[in-house]
């Protein structure tokens, strides 16, 4: 199992990591294969493509098998990569990360249901700080990486080291995850699921749609703050991997977080007050960024409630929902915080450019509180200890 858990680690880490790297090496690319309208894109299409594949990889898990989307998924995550690493013009490299975003948002929804099918809830609790410490240093890291290997390296290495990990990782998987096939279902049903990535009846359900509601919310306060605040200290004069060094608080602060609420949840059973923690904690954060500035504590602080909420959104949700609905359960959580991170972006880099950090972190602060206000609503069910 710690194997399995390993490579399933290793997946996670590679599809977050290129989520957060390519706005750090972005002059590299530039500087090599111009198009330097274009570097949004590269950007872009990635998030977009990834965003927007995860309810049907989530379906499709549910449907056809979580271990076989999983390594379709890797598949594709693993040509694209090749492709991005190989490109010859922006052009090239614009296409290629959309084929990698494909098989990334595959990879986001392959872990967490293959997680799901192999540990009942409560259990899940207690690995939830190994997958909540691996996105948040890929989340974190993302800008550390990217500017290490560019400065080393070149910036091509950001896309060819996935390509030995995600072998490794894919053999593992191949060999020793063994999964029953999927639950057999009516003709109308099935029909009616491949028609609808979300099931409307799922969102009948009080805590599967208060989680719906708290997930892009999140999103929209973790990604804003993880892309502006490298950009707001390397316009203080910092270098790209200095400025992802100075991310460090944040990191640690979600790492301790995790691993100390995930055995927390797995003990007592209780998940609800972590969840309104976790809110309040992210709250204070963004409001002592507006307020003092990117300084070492309030990072600290924003971190820890990040570290409490990255995936326990989504073990609410798909506590809430039968066993057969885990994989559109688990695709949905992270589909929507995807959606939420991407119009976080938008609304603080305009808010960004017009005034300043402050401006913008107070405009997360409201989103913040907003987190804070549904999580007080979702109401606490025990966590199965089956995974049936």
């Amino acid at each position: 199992m710690r194997i399995v858990f390993a490579s399933l680690l290793i997946l996670l880490l590679l599809a977050t990591l290129d989520t957060t790297l390519t706005g750090v090496i972005a002059p590299a690319l530039v500087a090599e294969l111009g198009g330097r309208e274009q570097v949004e894109l590269v950007v872009a299409g990635y998030a977009a493509a990834s965003t927007l594949t995860l309810p049907l990889w989530g379906r499709a898990a549910d449907l056809l098998g979580h271990k076989r989307v999983l390594l379709t998924a890797l598949v594709l995550f693993e040509i694209g990569s090749a492709a991005c690493a190989a490109a010859q013009d922006m052009t090239q490299l614009v296409a290629a990360r959309a084929v990698q975003g494909v098989g990334a948002g595959g990879l986001m929804v392959g872990v967490v249901t293959v997680i799901a099918a192999l540990l009942p809830p409560r259990e899940r609790a207690r690995y939830q700080g190994y997958v909540t410490a691996v996105t948040a240093v890929a989340m974190i890291g993302g800008p550390l990486a990217g500017g290490l290997l560019t400065d080393a390296l070149s910036w091509r290495w950001a896309y060819l080291v996935n390509l030995p990990l995600g072998a490794v990782a894919f053999a593992t998987l191949a060999l020793l995850v063994r999964l029953p096939p999927p639950a057999r279902q009516g003709r109308a049903r099935r029909l009616a699921d491949y028609l609808a990535v979300l099931p409307p009846r799922l969102l009948a359900v009080r805590n599967f749609a208060l989680a719906a509601i708290l997930a892009p919310l999140q999103g929209a306060v973790m990604l804003s703050s993880v892309t502006y605040l490298p950009l707001h200290l390397q316009a203080g004069g910092v270098s790209a991997a200095a400025s992802g060094v100075l991310l460090l608080p944040l990191l640690v602060g979600a790492v301790v977080a995790a691993f100390l609420s995930g055995r927390l949840i797995a003990a007592t059973g209780r998940y609800k007050p972590v969840l309104v923690a976790g809110t309040a904690l992210t709250a204070a954060g963004t409001a002592g960024i507006a307020l003092t500035g990117a300084g070492w504590a309030v990072m600290a602080v924003q971190g820890l409630g990040a570290g409490m909420l990255m995936q326990l959104v989504t073990l609410v949700a798909q506590n809430s929902v039968p066993a057969a609905d885990a994989g559109v359960a688990g695709g949905a959580g992270p589909f929507l915080r995807q959606l939420g991170g991407v119009a976080g972006v938008t609304m603080t880099g305009a808010l960004y450019e017009m005034g300043s950090v402050h401006t913008a972190f107070t405009a997360l602060t409201v989103v913040a509180v907003a987190a804070v206000v549904v999580a007080a609503l979702i109401v606490e069910i025990p966590l199965r200890v089956t995974t049936g």
